[in-house]
């Protein structure tokens, strides 16, 4: 007699468990080996062509299925028919049958047994049994290789005897998968093996699966459990072209997978999609991008990897690629295309390397903090149930979105500043306080730290800053260059102008000789400027005190924008203003800043942040 029995568990409420599993399983609660054999028919002229090449087959399908599951399958030998191998211990015999059924079966298949059955159509070693139909030409001609119709046939028969149905057929219970959601899962060959629709049902040789789809794994890992030893160490999966389907099981591991030496681009969505909770398992996917339609159950491919347990890295192709993270810490490499990568949960890296390359992140913009440093940019969600704290590289645009909005920020127009000098940096905020009268905003930082970072100068900047709605408004049109002047003074040196520098540079501007961008440049230079051999001691002592103003203000500014990263000009204007020149009002100011950045912090309600490192000192850092 065969070794194992066999039991009936009851529908478990769970539609993907029960589209697929009917109730009858192994009982390998003493040993998790399932013996197998191979046989000719019950007439004894049956026989294999190959045997050696049949047992390989079969020993192909087996292995298949034993990547993902708590089983472990034994060969015992060849029969001359299923029921002596049944009756030397054969669980499962699959068996060449040339029966002429007049309904075109391909094959057929026993669910596990004996128990409980008590009637047995041929045999009392029945259950379990596979029968292959050498009167189909399918079976007749196949080469059995994978993703053919015969092999197919092998491991969907398989399927049956480990206790898997048909999709189609319901009982009380246990649905098909047509009455399920259908924009998630449908009755396809790449969704189950146990499913009899084919989209290339006229090419016999392939695009068929060559292991159990993603149903069929779940059902059989929630009968079997899972196998803990498959690929459990450190692996990178590199995925080749391949005319069928395949599911790739992962058990631990610090693992990848690999696309890079495919000829297009891929779509890959790491495992993060837990269909079932009565399996931990994970599952996500792999294809050509261009056999992608936006869903999979719009989607028709040719070739397709479902991606299940523990997989967390990804690296693309030298095309365009789509590549998605999941839970867990990722580190996602595009390749040498304009690729668009998303890690989702988890502190994950993302490398675009070459090419235009977008990082995705789901939430509204406001509750992130993007931190630019040399050679990479961090990217904060501060939200609890956000996406961590991802680290960029290669990257050149950003998006965040939601059902409803969408923002762009374009890392090649606001995210090359890090590379400049603590005096570059300082020279671009005490524009904002000459020319605007605030601190900047860290966006237009940025951007203009980008655009000198660029090729444009200092001289150029203050052309076009001179030009700004916001310094047309502290200083209007209609404004003197008498009050011009003392305007600037005010707001650059916290003092009216001495009269010998203001008669110089009124002198000038009345002649032409500057105009009023190039005007406050030199009021900013001559503050920082050594003072020359013939400067008196009041010269200097005045300088001194314009050098301090005009540091205190720089201070504030790289407060607000680079090291708080806060954007909003009217606070920005606010906090500036508390600035007099005292040692209280710089304190009011840093205390204003620091309230206004933690109220940004604030995921729900708070600001989008945008801070620089590594640049510029933070000389508050002993008062907070």
């Amino acid at each position: 007699m065969a070794f194992l029995t066999s039991f009936i568990i009851e529908p478990t409420g769970d539609p993907i468990i029960d589209v697929l599993v009917d109730g009858y399983v192994w009982d390998l609660s003493e040993s998790s080996t399932i013996t197998w054999a191979l046989a000719d028919g019950l007439n004894a002229d049956d026989v294999w062509e190959d045997r050696a090449a049949a047992t390989q087959t079969f020993a192909a399908a087996l292995a298949s299925f034993e990547q993902f599951i708590d089983v472990e399958f034994e060969y015992l030998g060849d029969f001359s028919n299923p029921d002596i191998a049944g009756q030397a211990g054969a669980d499962i015999v699959y068996t060449l049958d040339n029966a002429d059924l007049g309904d075109g079966t391909l094959a057929y298949a026993y669910y596990p047994g004996p128990e409980p059955f008590t009637q047995f159509e041929q045999y009392a070693t029945e259950g379990g049994d596979v029968f292959l139909n050498f009167s189909s030409e399918i079976i007749a001609t196949s080469s059995f290789g994978l993703g053919s119709d015969g092999f197919y046939t092998v491991i969907h028969e398989l399927g049956h005897a480990l206790g898997l149905k048909h999709p189609f057929d319901g009982s009380p219970g246990r649905p098909t998968l047509d009455e399920l959601d259908q924009t998630l899962v449908q009755d396809l060959d790449w969704f189950t093996i146990m499913s009899y629709s084919d989209q290339y049902e006229d090419d016999l040789e392939r695009l068929d699966p060559a292991t159990p789809m993603v149903l069929d794994v779940l059902g059989l890992q929630y009968l079997y459990g899972v196998n803990t030893t498959t690929f459990a160490g450190d692996t990178n999966h590199v995925l080749t072209t391949e005319d069928f389907y395949y599911a790739i099981w992962d058990a631990s591991g610090s693992d990848r997978v690999d696309v890079s030496a495919q000829s297009q681009g891929w779509t890959v969505f790491m495992p993060d999609f837990a269909a079932s909770p009565l399996v931990d398992t994970l599952a996500g996917f792999a294809l050509p991008s261009s056999q992608f339609n936006d869903t999979l159950v719009a989607s028709a491919p040719t070739e397709m990897v479902w991606l299940m347990g523990d997989l967390e890295n990804a690296t693309g192709t030298r095309f365009d690629d789509w590549i998605n993270g999941n839970r867990y810490a990722n580190d996602l490499r595009g390749g040498g295309g304009n690729d668009e990568l998303e890690g989702f949960a988890g502190n994950d890296t993302i490398d675009g390397n070459e090419g235009l390359d977008l990082a995705y992140f789901e939430g509204e913009q406001s509750s992130f903090t993007v931190t630019i440093a040399t050679g990479e940019i961090t990217v904060q969600d501060r939200r609890a149930d956000g996406a961590g704290t991802d680290t960029l590289r290669n990257v050149e645009v950003i998006e965040f979105y939601t059902d409803a909005t969408r923002e762009t920020l374009d890392l090649q127009e606001f995210g090359g500043p890090a590379g400049l000098t603590a005096a570059e940096h300082e020279s671009f905020i005490e524009l904002y306080v000459a020319y605007f009268n605030r601190a900047p905003d860290a966006i237009g930082l940025n951007f203009w730290g980008t655009a000198f970072s660029g090729g444009t100068s200092l001289e150029e900047m203050a052309a076009l800053f001179i030009d700004q709605p916001e310094t047309r408004e502290t200083y209007s049109e209609g404004l003197s260059n008498e009050g011009f002047a003392t305007a600037v003074y005010d707001n650059v040196l916290g003092r009216v102008p001495d009269q010998a520098g203001f008669d110089f540079w009124l002198n000038a501007l009345n002649s032409g000789g500057v105009g009023r961008d190039t005007f406050i440049l030199g009021v900013l230079e001559g503050a920082k400027a050594a003072p020359g051999p013939d400067a008196t001691p009041e010269f200097i002592a005045q300088q001194l005190a314009d050098r301090e103003f005009l540091a205190s203000k720089t201070d504030i500014g790289a407060l607000y924008a680079v090291h708080r990263g806060m954007s909003d000009p009217d606070d920005a204007r606010a906090v500036m203003e508390l600035f007099t020149g005292s040692e209280s009002s710089l304190t009011a100011a840093v205390s204003a800043v620091e309230s206004l950045y933690s109220e940004a912090l604030d995921p729900a309600t708070g600001a989008f942040l945008m801070p620089l490192v590594g640049v510029l000192d933070n000389p508050f850092d002993a008062i907070a």
